[in-house]
């Protein structure tokens, strides 16, 4: 069980970064002449997903297993466990950003926009600190692949953070040319 919590963690990981970067392209639709909305929504919905369930299969094997000792609560009280306390009580964390960013996304359509849209945000959080857990607590964190592997997704994941504020949102971009039509045709008349 070891294995496959060791397995799960990483691939949640990457899982959560793609999960980002599906969501930054969605939202600036920085690859406008090539993409294409719905498919960029509904990958990010999936690798979302995906993530998710990564993550649960990664606290259950944590349960299962007996190479360390981890009970419920060791993996869902932040500070619970006494193995490498700080870095797996920023893993419960990001597990619990997560889990509210996920759970009111399946509730978006009820919910005020802002509200969805500022918890979202968490996302970004989130990420950070599970690439903190991984870099801090996971067992394969001094193996040289991992390393190149984990720089380069969190490489990946400020890039497509930078580009969310640079860009703005698809909305933000459409504000801003309406803004800069009616400057030109106030400028003409």
């Amino acid at each position: 069980m070891w294995w496959v919590a060791r397995a799960t963690g990483m691939v949640a990981g990457m899982l959560l970064v793609a999960s980002v970067v599906w969501g930054v392209l969605f939202t600036t639709r920085a690859l406008r002449p090539i993409d294409r909305p719905a498919w960029l929504l509904a990958i990010h919905r999936w690798v979302s997903g995906l993530a998710c369930v990564g993550i649960v299969i990664h606290v259950l094997a944590l349960v299962a297993d007996n190479f360390v000792h981890f009970g419920w609560k060791e993996v869902f009280l932040p500070g619970g466990s006494s193995w490498r306390r700080w870095p797996v009580a920023i893993g419960v964390v990001a597990m619990y950003l997560l889990a509210l960013v996920q759970g009111t996304s399946l509730l978006m359509q009820r919910m005020p926009r802002r509200t969805w849209k500022f918890i979202h945000y968490f996302s970004y959080l989130a990420v950070w600190l599970a690439s903190l857990h991984g870099a801090l607590a996971g067992t394969d964190a001094s193996n040289r692949v991992y390393q190149v592997v984990a720089i380069g997704l969190t490489a990946l994941a400020m890039a497509a953070a930078i580009t969310r504020v640079v860009v703005g949102t698809s909305r933000q971009q459409a504000a801003n040319r309406a803004a800069a039509r009616q400057q030109v045709g106030a400028g003409r008349s």
